[in-house]
């Protein structure tokens, strides 16, 4: 799977791409017919509650496409904000990526059943 991700407004917070990595590794597991992974991570900016973060998710397989994004607000704890962010995302593209597999079965690498009980476990 090849993936590309874009950052931005996240220097000083080192546990973004730890908390990426953890969602492409994840994505890898599902199925190995994804071609590409597309994420783009936007750090809180602006002021108050306004602050957010901000996630886009584009996948690629089967020459269909998932699109999905989410914001979460920054809040206390930034981490924790971002891995909300992140599990909001998941479970949005966890539709969309569920139907692909059901209509590809065993194109998957763990078949069109298995591939949606690890999406279960997302979010």
């Amino acid at each position: 799977m090849h993936t590309s991700l874009s950052l931005s407004n996240v220097g000083g917070q080192w546990y973004v791409e730890r908390e990426i990595a953890g969602l492409t590794s994840a994505l890898r597991s599902y199925c190995d017919s994804i071609h590409s992974c597309d994420i783009s991570v936007e750090g809180p900016t602006g002021e108050g509650e306004a602050r957010c973060w901000r996630i886009g998710l584009k996948i690629r397989l089967f020459g269909e496409i998932v699109r999905a994004l989410a914001r979460a607000p920054e809040g206390v704890d930034p981490r924790s904000s971002l891995s909300r962010a992140l599990a909001d995302i998941c479970g949005r593209a966890k539709a969309q990526l569920k139907q692909i597999a059901e209509q590809h079965g065993d194109c998957c690498a763990h078949g069109g059943p298995a591939f949606a009980a690890h999406l279960e476990a997302c979010a």
